[in-house]
């Protein structure tokens, strides 16, 4: 051997991915998270792409499972990528199919999609409890994180109303944080629908998250166990004439809440005098504080004739 030849540096070389016999390459792929997987890409991991989207128009829902047929190769080593609903994605490289044929996902390496791309949703809270929310969390019902403190700077005092932006789909859920660290949190609001909130005590018990209303409207809520045929409001103090009756030719059953046009013209304080069907029994109540709260809600009380 000579002297040049001896000085040739040694390399190394690259081992290649494991092959094997042709066969059919297949992978199970379950889904334990809490969001639906919507793509699910397979490619051999010596290429540079993903490749087509193996669910097509198929929805991998939490805890299903869906096998993806590669077809007869004689590769084994191949990489996975799944995209979630919230567009966040998760990935497995290097998996050797000849010897591993299914696989779990937990959302554990789950990478946020970048929020740059997603659609900016204005939000609204109206903060009428008692005390100022410090933080504001918003995350789509989907996901498992609640992602990035989104509250406004100084935070959202009681009486005052606070805007922030959320990026991410319609439905979404809300925790909020008070300045003595207690938290509530609401499930599953649709923003498109409702971009503005009322945040009130037992706000997140009721049926509906409280929306702000429209300026001249007031809202109407039955909690009687009767349905509601006429509904007239006049001032407590000074004692003023009613008005017309609010529900037009409506009816308000019970448990149910209704929208309409009212006039106060700066009274705060009145009477409700509610008339019932059948035997158009009424009932009066008082105590109606419009400019604390533009609703008036039902409750049995004193019944006249």
């Amino acid at each position: 051997m000579t002297a040049a030849a001896l000085a040739l540096p040694a390399f190394a070389e690259t081992p290649r991915p494991p092959r094997a016999p042709v066969g059919m390459r297949e992978v199970e792929v379950t889904n334990r998270t809490r969001q639906p997987i919507f793509q699910i890409r397979v490619s051999s991991s010596e290429a540079e792409q993903w490749g087509d989207d193996r669910l097509g128009d198929a929805i991998l829902r939490p805890g299903n499972t869906f096998k993806v047929r590669l077809g007869r190769t004689r590769e084994c080593v191949f990489d996975v990528q799944v995209i979630y609903e919230d567009l966040s994605h998760e990935e497995r490289r290097g998996l050797d199919l000849c010897h591993i044929h299914a696989m779990t996902l937990d959302g554990s390496a789950a990478i946020r999609a970048n929020e740059l791309f997603a659609v900016a949703r204005a939000i609204r809270l109206d903060n009428r409890g008692p005390r100022a929310i410090r933080q504001v969390f918003v995350s789509s019902a989907s996901a498992d994180q609640w992602g990035d403190d989104l509250a406004p700077p100084g935070a959202i005092p009681p009486g005052t109303v606070g805007g922030l932006v959320y990026r991410g789909g319609c439905v979404a859920d809300l925790r909020l944080v008070y300045d003595n660290r207690a938290a509530e949190e609401r499930r599953g609001i649709d923003l498109c629908a409702m971009p503005a909130l009322i945040v009130r005590p037992g706000w997140t018990t009721e049926d509906t998250p409280p929306t702000p209303l429209p300026p001249g409207a007031i809202m109407l809520i039955n909690r009687t166990a009767r349905t509601v045929t006429a509904l007239r409001l006049r001032p407590e103090e000074p004692a003023g004439a009613p008005s017309d009756d609010l529900l037009g030719a409506a009816v308000l059953p019970p448990g149910h809440r209704l929208v309409v046009a009212f006039d106060r013209a700066s009274q705060c304080r009145f009477v409700a005098r509610t008339a019932f069907g059948g035997d158009q029994e009424e009932m009066e109540q008082g105590g109606v504080d419009l400019c604390g709260d533009p609703e008036v809600t039902l409750v049995e009380s004193r019944t006249t004739r």
